[in-house]
Parts: C-alpha cells; sequence; structure tokens
C-alpha cells in the first residue's frame, strides 16, 4: 500500500471537507454544533459570524480532528447508531407516547404559541432543581429572537410564544431570519456550575446534540434533557421577499401578533383577523439548508413538541424515551399539565400520529426531490 493511500485512509475530515460538502451546496443550517462542540472552538479556529455559516477564523489553529464534520447534522455520520440508540421508525422515530397537553398557567398560555407545554416542563424542572437552567430564546428588538440561557422562572416565560412587536422600525428591516442559533450558546455554560441544563431545539440542533452524546465530546454532558420542536422549515427572506409576501396575502408584518404552524402557516394579527397561508406557498422564502433536511417531528428529542394535530391551545407531545417519559408524568402529576379530557380515544390519538408521520414523509420526500 503506497504511503499516499494509507495517508488518505487515516485522517479524517476536516472543517475544510465541510466547507466543500455542506457550506458550498447551501447546506448549512447554521445550528452551530460544530462551533460549540469542537475543540477548535477553544483554539478560536473556527467561529459563528453574525449571519451565514461558521467560517475559518484561525486556520492555522484548526487541529484537524474531524470533530466539526462529525456532528455535523447535515453530513449523517453517526446516524447508524443513533437510529439504533433511539428505536428509529422511518418518519416518525420513537415513541412510547402521543397526546396533547396544556399548561396549566395562565400566564403561560397567554404567552404560549400552543399551549405551553414546553415551557411548562422547563419550570417543572427548575422548580424541582432538575436543571440549574435551558438554553431557549428570547424577543431582543423588533421582529427578532436570540438564544439565551434562562435561569429563573421569570426567564423561562418570557422566552415562551412566537410575539412581535415591528412597530415603525418594520421599514428599517433589511433580512429576516427565523431560525436562532440556540446551541451556539453551551460553551459558555461550561466552566460554571451550571451543569444541568435542558435544550429547546429544532431537529438540526438536538441532532447535532446527540452525536456530541454518543461520542462523549464536552459540552454535552451538561445537557441533560432535550425538549425538541417540529420544524417543517425556517424562514429567511429580505425586505423585497417580504413585501412579495404583503402584497400577495393583504398584510403588513407590522399587524403581526404571533404566528403558528399546523398544517398551514397561520399569522394572528392585531385585530384579530387570522392570515392562512400554505406551505407550498412559502418555498421561495425558506431557508435552503432547510430541504436538506428530513427530519420533521424531531425524532432525537426526549420529548418532542409542535402544533399539528392538535386542537387551538394545545401541543402536541411525542414521549420519545424514558427520560422524556418520566420528566412528562411528573409534570402532568404535579400539576403543570394538562391533556384534554376528550383525547382519551385511540382513534383521536391515532389521527394525530397520522398527521405528524404524513408531515414527517413529506418532508423526506422534499429531500429527495431537492438533494
Amino acid at each position: 500500500m503506497s504511503e499516499t493511500k494509507l495517508v488518505d485512509e487515516i485522517v479524517p475530515k476536516s472543517f475544510e471537507d465541510l466547507i466543500k460538502e455542506v457550506h458550498e451546496k447551501g447546506l448549512c443550517g447554521e445550528c452551530g454544533g460544530c462551533v460549540s462542540f469542537c475543540s477548535a472552538a477553544e483554539l478560536k479556529a473556527i467561529e459563528m459570524p453574525p449571519s451565514g455559516p461558521p467560517v475559518y477564523s484561525n486556520k492555522d489553529n484548526c487541529l484537524h480532528c474531524g470533530l466539526c464534520y462529525l456532528v455535523c447534522p447535515q453530513t449523517y455520520v453517526l446516524n447508524d447508531e443513533l437510529n439504533e440508540r433511539f428505536n428509529y421508525r422511518v418518519s416518525i422515530g420513537n415513541r412510547k407516547k402521543i397526546t396533547s397537553s396544556q399548561s396549566t398557567s395562565e400566564e403561560v398560555k397567554r404567552r404560549a404559541t400552543d399551549g405551553g407545554a414546553v415551557t411548562s416542563i422547563l419550570l417543572y424542572l427548575l422548580d424541582h432543581n432538575l436543571i440549574k437552567g435551558a438554553l431557549v430564546c428570547k424577543k431582543e428588538g423588533p421582529f427578532k429572537r436570540v438564544p439565551f440561557f434562562a435561569t429563573t422562572r421569570q426567564q423561562i416565560i418570557e422566552a415562551a410564544g412566537s410575539h412581535f412587536d415591528l412597530s415603525k422600525q418594520v421599514s428599517g428591516l433589511e433580512h429576516y431570519d427565523t431560525f436562532i442559533p440556540t446551541i451556539t450558546k453551551l460553551k459558555k455554560i461550561v466552566g460554571t456550575d451550571m451543569m444541568n441544563i435542558a435544550v429547546v431545539g429544532t431537529p438540526c440542533q438536538i441532532h447535532s446534540i446527540r452525536k456530541m452524546q454518543e461520542l462523549s465530546i464536552l459540552p454535552a454532558h451538561v445537557v441533560k434533557y432535550t425538549l425538541g420542536l417540529f420544524c417543517n422549515f425556517n424562514f429567511s427572506f429580505d425586505a423585497e421577499a417580504r413585501k412579495k409576501i404583503e402584497d400577495k396575502y393583504g398584510f403588513a408584518f407590522e399587524d403581526v401578533e404571533s404566528m403558528n404552524i399546523k398544517d398551514f402557516l397561520a399569522l394572528q394579527l392585531r385585530n384579530n383577523e387570522t392570515i392562512v397561508i400554505e406551505f407550498q406557498d412559502l418555498n421561495d422564502i425558506a431557508r435552503k439548508a432547510c430541504f436538506g433536511c428530513r427530519d420533521f417531528s424531531n425524532v432525537y428529542a426526549d420529548i418532542s413538541f409542535g402544533g399539528l394535530g392538535s386542537k387551538d391551545e394545545y401541543t402536541t407531545t411525542i414521549v420519545r424515551t424514558n427520560v422524556g417519559e418520566e420528566i412528562y408524568n411528573a409534570a402532568v402529576k404535579e400539576g403543570y399539565l394538562k391533556e384534554p379530557i376528550d383525547l382519551n380515544t385511540a382513534v383521536k390519538k391515532s389521527e394525530m400520529l397520522a398527521k405528524v408521520i404524513s408531515f414527517g414523509k413529506r418532508k423526506f420526500e422534499r429531500y429527495k426531490e431537492t438533494f
């Protein structure tokens, strides 16, 4: 065997390979996993810029360890191991239970997009000292949400829901992106006493975390609970694209109070009018990277949540792992959550499950058609 061949076999793929195979193809979801977990981050070899995919900040410091490539959810490395560990089933993933749930807190329900189930589980975990805090996102300025490490009840409650306040500043909006790179904040937690935390994230974010846990790479050890959000795609568009949407549907973004995803995208205006937009009409403003994602219902999370399949003001909840089952049942028992009394039929739960599976299959088919 030649020396060149031997070197090719033992050298792991690096950030340069990630750039070629993921970034240049427009597939980077900007989840921040490579920056947050890779040992190169300690050396400041790669970093997350204000917008766009991660970049080399100091190429000379790169160890070429390959961790950034391994943890990227778009490389699909380690998927066989994860699928076996989490008893993966096509389109839906593993499930111990599917139900609808709602917060028992009136304050949480007022702020929440659906039933406030995610917020209430976080409150249960914090109140019972099972976590020191939670990685969530919060509103910061007009039409902008940012990663945030919440350590108090009020901070968790304030992060609930998808509320927007554009006011007069909408005219200065140059670019709008609904994706929040939450896990980019994980590195900052290591070295503190916040050693047990919960993470709320999209499929790509949870996928990256699970890869790091599979490899036992720091700081994945601080993540004790993963609460996953259903995700068809996130949006990324500039002022021109925004105006086209406003003209087509006859509304203005400054009037949007909240948005919700069911079988469609629903925008709730301040005058209580609801604008319904079908997903096929949103393809032009969807982030390209989302078309490279196969996961709709967040199959690697402890518990997955979304509006699809549940009636208004309730959250569709898929309990997936033993850990997820333990904390969900405890939150219900302790009075943080409740389930609708009219859901106690196999038929209704089957209808919910069928909708989630259908969306999962559609997302996978979209992936295959695109790539």
